[in-house]
């Protein structure tokens, strides 16, 4: 089994995030055959590359076999001032299945205590809304126009002495 480390994503991860998620474009889903949905998805990985907050998981390679794309909610920071972090998308490649990245990468993002929103797209295969469940992740809206599901983890209130 391959040796498996967790970090930030950067700009410079840009190219290999692309790579993992057109391999798994079916399974996200996205159509990569659409170019506006390409471009949609290209600025998000930018945003996301730099917002420090996107978690990634490489091999002893330094190939890069899971990410999430999360960034800060627009809305919960416009209107609520929240440092609340959207999760749009999740990535894993097919070779790293097996050795619980989905969790891995979303304990990452738990540990900062803030509000996480997470969007589970329709037709979605990688298993994200299981793994939200099994983080104590709420189902909060189902999508009328069929786009997807929302997801919502509120942080246990902080105990001080």
């Amino acid at each position: 089994m391959a040796e498996l480390t967790r970090r930030m994503a950067s700009l410079s991860d840009v190219q290999g995030i692309w790579g993992l998620l057109r391999q798994v474009a079916a399974d996200v889903p996205f159509k990569l055959e659409d170019e506006a949905e390409q471009e949609t998805l290209l600025s998000e990985l930018m945003a996301c590359c730099t917002s420090g907050l996107s978690p990634v998981v490489v091999d002893d390679e330094k190939g890069i076999v899971g990410a999430l794309l999360a960034r800060r909610d627009q809305f919960e920071w416009g209107f609520r001032n929240s440092e609340a972090i959207h999760v749009a998308y999740a990535a894993v490649a097919p070779t790293a299945r097996e050795d619980k990245v989905l969790p891995a990468l979303l304990g990452e993002l738990q540990g900062r205590k803030v509000p996480l929103l997470a969007s589970v797209k329709s037709g979605e295969q990688l298993g994200l809304a299981a793994a939200l469940g099994e983080l104590g992740f709420v189902h909060e809206v189902k999508a009328l126009n069929g786009w997807g599901d929302l997801y919502q983890w509120t942080p246990p209130p902080s105990v001080h002495n």
